[in-house]
C-alpha cells in the first residue's frame, strides 16, 4: 500500500500562467489519473455557473476549490472502477438531483438549466459526469455503512410527543471540518473565522468544509428539532439569527452549525410521518459522516502528485 504525497509545491502564480495558455498542461496526477489546465478552467465555470454568491472569492481561493474539487472526484471516480467497469446511470435516476440544481438557480425545469449552462459555456454532459460520480460513491457509502448507522426510533417518538403539536424549526448552514496533524484546532477555527468575517459564511463553507453541503455553500435547509440530536440543539438554542456556534466535536472531525431562521409554530403534527423524516435525516447525517471518512482513509492509498 502506498501511502499518499501530496506535494503541493506549485507556485499560485505558476498555476495562473498556465491557466490562461493556450496549451494544455497537466497540474496534477491522482495515480495514472490527470487533471490538466483545462479541468481547472472547467470546474472554475461550473463552480462560478451554480453558486451565485461565489464570485467575492479571489482566483486563488477559486482555484483550491476546483482543485481540491477534482482530487476528490479523481479518487472517487477510481474507488467506484473497482466495483464496477463503467461508469454509467440512465439520467432519469438523476433527475431530482438535476431538478434540485436547477431550482437552487431560480430555473423551473431541466431544458431552461441546459439552457443555463449553455449560455455560461458549460456542457450539459460535464454537469452528469459529476452527478454520475457521486452517485455512484453514494451506494458504495450506503452498501458498507448502513448497518453501521444507528437510529433510535423509541426514543425519536419519545421527543416528537413530549413536542405536542408545537414545532420549532431551523434553517441552518454548516462548516464541517478536520485539522491535520500539523495543525491546532484554535489555529484552524481562527483560520475558519476570520475567513467568515471576511467573506461569510457561504463562500467560507465552500473553501473549508468536506462536507456534501459544500459545494451548496454548507446550507443544510429547514430542519425540524426532533431531528438534531441534544448536545447541536442546546448549542443552536443558544444563538441569535445569522449567528454560528464554536466547534463542535462531531465523529471524524468538527462543525459550526450557522443558524439562518427559526420559526416556531403549533400545528396538528402526523407522528409517523414526523418519525419517518427525523429518521431521514439522521441517517443521510450519519452516511455523510460515514462518507468523510471512508474518503479520507482511501486518499492515503494514493499517490497525489502537483507536477
Amino acid at each position: 500500500m502506498r501511502n499518499i504525497y501530496i506535494i503541493f509545491t506549485l507556485l499560485l502564480c505558476f498555476i495562473n500562467k498556465n491557466l490562461f495558455a493556450t496549451e494544455n498542461k497537466i497540474l496534477f496526477k491522482v495515480n495514472n489519473e490527470i487533471i490538466t489546465t483545462v479541468d481547472i478552467k472547467n470546474e472554475i465555470k461550473y463552480l462560478k455557473a451554480i453558486n451565485n454568491n461565489i464570485s467575492a472569492l479571489s482566483s486563488e481561493q477559486l482555484l483550491d476549490i476546483a482543485k481540491k474539487t477534482l482530487i476528490n472526484e479523481r479518487v472517487k471516480k477510481n474507488k467506484i472502477l473497482t466495483f464496477i467497469e463503467k461508469i454509467e446511470i440512465e439520467e432519469k435516476f438523476l433527475d431530482p438531483i438535476i431538478l434540485g440544481i436547477a431550482s437552487q438557480n431560480n430555473l423551473k425545469n431541466k431544458d431552461d438549466l441546459k439552457n443555463y449552462l449553455k449560455i455560461n459555456n458549460i456542457q450539459y454532459s460535464y454537469m452528469l459526469n459529476k452527478l454520475t460520480i457521486n452517485a455512484f460513491w453514494n451506494q458504495i457509502i450506503i452498501d458498507n455503512f448502513s448497518s453501521k448507522v444507528i437510529i433510535d426510533k423509541k426514543k425519536i417518538k419519545e421527543n416528537i410527543l413530549k413536542k405536542k403539536n408545537f414545532v420549532k424549526t431551523y434553517n441552518l448552514s454548516e462548516i464541517v471540518f478536520d485539522i491535520s496533524s500539523n495543525e491546532t484546532l484554535q489555529k484552524k477555527f481562527e483560520s475558519i473565522e476570520n475567513n467568515i468575517t471576511k467573506q461569510g459564511f457561504y463562500n467560507t463553507a465552500l473553501q473549508f468544509s468536506i462536507s456534501n453541503s459544500s459545494n451548496l455553500g454548507g446550507e443544510i435547509g429547514w430542519i425540524s428539532e426532533n431531528s438534531l440530536n441534544k448536545k447541536l440543539l442546546n448549542e443552536i438554542n443558544k444563538l441569535q439569527e445569522n449567528e454560528y456556534t464554536k466547534p463542535i466535536v462531531i465523529p471524524g472531525g468538527f462543525i459550526l452549525i450557522k443558524l439562518n431562521k427559526i420559526k416556531k409554530e403549533e400545528k396538528e403534527i402526523d407522528l409517523n410521518e414526523e418519525i419517518e423524516k427525523v429518521v431521514k435525516f439522521k441517517t443521510n447525517q450519519q452516511l455523510n459522516t460515514f462518507s468523510n471518512i471512508f474518503l479520507k482513509k482511501i486518499k492515503k492509498d494514493y499517490t497525489i502528485e502537483q507536477l
